[in-house]
């Protein structure tokens, strides 16, 4: 539990990233669809460096903390800053100055997510070695995530309710979620001081040998194919929710504040169950089962009319339903492919491969919110404009919003289909 509490740092940054960053860029500053969607594509270009070298460095960390630990605090307050910087780019500055000030403050919050990010992650593969008890234990994980969500998503519309503007608003929920990062990383790592861990351990290969040796975790690459696109599908229907329930339905923004805590409650309540179906049938079975589950939700979607939006509550409430299982189980079966790449190349490296997983989930994240500036584009929205000028329009948001996340998904089901280590491989390995 003392673990868990440090995911809630990453929900609430993911939360606000996903859901709010793209329609405050958009209605708030201004920015126009496509470009808001590259400046925050463009820092993942410097994560394609710094997540696997951080996690390198935690392999090789040596300290009176133990290998994952210091990255904690370091981690925590450069991302907090960050974070609260990138909701306060100054109303005065023209679009390109804007542009500047946030892509400073999010390579900023990118550096500060990969230094605290992956050593956090990389401790769930080093507290135990047991195939269902890390289904446990990132159940523990999850509970926290969909908990700070539920409650991060209802708050900040509030907060900017109560602020005298929208610009301070959003600067007042940069700085809510800054502390929260920061009270989070120091919270982990003092109830985290004894948890198990993989004392230091000397890295003997030359960096050809581990890359080549990386290279032979099919299963890793596997589930690493399939993530990605679930991250992307997350990311995309996260941010474009918010233009689906204004422009689409005709809500107002703020019910989006109640509308995702339901997904959220829902996770909340069957991550349980997921984990219960992990262990029965097999972690990958039950993933793919999540993602199709998933990707029949999003066609549900279709069946909402503008004039009838109280069915958005049963339809959240089962889309967070197929979420709790499609972030529940692949974070469950990275640690079976570190024991896997510890079978082949005879060394622990949970950090490097935590490095290579959280730069996927980052980058399809990314890339699914890129995804939705353009289409935003594409279909003719106007930034801060509240409503499209014809119904074609709104036919085509509603559209994007059913068929591109279920694709994804079905996408993912098919690559998953080849992720060899069920349960019985992953005794083997461990033997």
């Amino acid at each position: 539990m003392g673990w868990a509490i440090g995911e809630c740092a990453i929900a609430s940054h993911m939360a606000i990233i996903s859901i709010y960053l793209m329609f405050y860029l958009t209605e708030v500053h201004h920015f126009p669809g496509s470009l808001a969607g590259t400046l925050v594509l463009i820092p993942r270009v410097w994560n394609i460096i710094c997540d696997p070298l951080m996690g390198g460095i935690s392999d090789r960390w040596r300290s009176r903390w133990g290998r994952r630990r210091p990255f904690l605090l370091f981690g925590s307050l450069v991302w907090a800053v960050s974070f609260a910087a990138m909701f306060w780019i100054p109303e005065q500055f023209d679009l390109s100055q804007k542009a500047v000030w946030f892509l400073v403050s999010c390579f900023g919050v990118n550096t500060g997510l990969s230094l605290y990010h992956v050593p956090y992650s990389a401790m769930a593969a080093e507290m135990t070695r047991d195939y269902d008890e890390r289904l446990s234990l990132v159940g523990y994980k999850e509970i926290a995530a969909r908990s700070t969500v539920l409650v991060t998503v209802m708050a900040s519309p509030l907060i900017v309710r109560l602020a005298p503007d929208p610009m301070t608003g959003n600067r007042w929920v940069g700085l809510a979620t800054g502390a929260l990062i920061l009270v989070s990383g120091v919270a982990t790592f003092l109830a985290t001081e004894r948890a198990p861990a993989v004392a230091f351990q000397p890295q003997t290969m030359t960096w050809s040998e581990q890359l080549k040796t990386f290279k032979a975790n099919k299963p890793l690459f596997v589930l690493s194919g399939a993530f990605l696109l679930s991250s992307a599908c997350d990311a995309f229907y996260s941010a474009l929710l918010i233009y689906f329930v204004t422009l689409g339905l005709g809500q107002p923004a703020a019910s989006t504040g109640f509308l995702y805590p339901t997904g959220s409650f829902a996770a909340i309540l069957t991550t349980a169950i997921w984990a219960k179906n992990g262990s029965r049938w097999g972690k990958r079975q039950a993933c793919i089962v999540a993602f199709g589950s998933g990707a029949a939700c999003f066609l549900l979607s279709l069946l909402i009319a503008r004039g009838q939006p109280w069915i958005l509550f049963p339809f959240m409430a089962l889309l967070g339903t197929c979420f709790a299982g499609i972030f529940l189980l692949p974070g469950a079966m990275v640690p079976d492919t570190v024991e896997y790449d510890e079978k082949i190349s005879g060394t622990r490296r949970e950090g490097t491969i935590y490095g290579a997983w959280i730069f996927i989930q980052q980058t399809g994240m990314a890339a699914g919110t890129f995804v939705v500036g353009v289409y935003l584009d594409v279909i003719g929205h106007k930034a801060g404009v509240t409503g499209f000028s014809n119904p074609q329009e709104t036919h085509l948001l509603k559209l994007g919003f059913a068929l591109i996340p279920a694709a994804l998904l079905i996408a993912g089901i098919l690559i998953l289909r080849h992720f060899a280590l069920a349960r019985p491989n992953s005794r083997t390995v461990r033997q």
